[in-house]
């Protein structure tokens, strides 16, 4: 089965594929962000065989039960994104392309140390109006109330907008595993429905034409591979785009290996950079096992990376 994961999963490689061509053939586009064990998310895209149902999840656990489950089920209107699901709403799909998008029960991070952790910002409620059809609309269950008003309070502050009061007690019309445990333990669950009512417009930071990020520089007198462990640990950039250098390979053919971890306003990427020395000259690539979002963090980290070698 582990053949046909790149049916269900798409890559940033395929999201050009999707974003032109994949969208016509559905009159509607549900997201669900945090789908977990994929319950939720496959009983909506069995009720909705006219949409398509797309679940966003960080947990690649998560992820390959969840696309198990599709190809057993042989569900052909899911597909499944690894990765921030703030950031993907902004970056993978085409603005107001979104009829809905669901968020159940997602980890509160209680702990005022852990806040930035929690999903729904400032940040979230614009990447929303952006993704989101006039009309469309968002929808939150909880059961912890304080984050709920906490995520009420972020979106009133987008415009385009319409922010509904919480509800209590109301079971969905698709449970999820949660839900069922929650109500079993007596606990009250919350509601929040949020509708976009006027245009708003965000800014991609992902370079979708790029094809590659090569970058070719004339080898520096008395350069050698061995001197690539110097990057170490090294980091770089600025408040929204930071990246840093790892750990250190090289192989038996003459080649070096560099992990890279990047992070735009939040959003990790973890890759290979490979350095291939040529006659006259180094080539520095994106290692082929590795798939990135063309972002400002990738693009810095290569071109920091080009100018350290031109200085050794």
């Amino acid at each position: 089965m582990s053949w046909a994961l790149d049916k269900v999963i798409l890559s940033p490689d395929s999201a050009l594929l999707f974003r032109r061509e994949e969208l016509p053939r559905w009159g509607t586009l549900f997201v669900e962000i945090g789908f977990g064990n994929g319950d939720f998310l496959l009983n909506l895209a069995s009720a909705r065989r006219d949409a398509l149902c797309v679940g966003i999840e960080v947990s690649l656990t998560s992820l390959l039960k969840a696309t198990r489950k599709v190809l057993r089920g042989g569900i052909d209107n899911v597909k499944l994104l690894n990765g921030d699901g703030s950031f993907l709403l902004r970056e993978f799909f085409l603005p107001e392309t979104v009829d809905g998008v669901f968020v159940n029960f997602p980890c509160p991070w209680p702990k005022k140390r852990h806040a930035k952790r929690r999903l729904i910002n400032s940040l979230f409620a614009d990447n929303l109006a952006g993704a989101l059809k006039i009309g469309g609309f968002f929808e939150l269950a909880s059961d912890e109330k304080w984050f709920v008003d906490e995520a009420r309070g972020c979106l009133l502050e987008n415009g385009a907008l319409n922010v509904g009061e919480i509800q209590y007690h109301q079971g969905g019309l698709i449970g999820t595993k949660y839900e069922q445990k929650w109500i079993s333990l007596g606990k009250s669950i919350y509601r929040l429905r949020v509708t976009k009512v006027s245009f708003y417009r965000t800014t991609s930071i992902v370079d979708w034409e790029e094809v590659a990020l090569d970058i070719n520089k004339e080898m520096p007198k008395g350069w050698r591979m061995g001197k690539l462990g110097f990057m170490t640990n090294k980091a770089g950039g600025d408040d929204r785009f930071k990246w840093a250098f790892k750990d250190a390979f090289f192989g038996d053919d003459g080649t070096g290996l560099l992990q890279v971890i990047t992070a735009d306003d939040g959003f990790q990427q973890k890759f290979y950079v490979r350095v291939i020395p040529r006659e006259n000259s180094v080539l520095i690539k994106l290692d082929d096992a590795s798939t990135v979002y063309r972002t400002p963090a990738v693009k810095g980290s290569f071109k920091a990376l080009a100018e350290e070698i031109e200085k050794l």
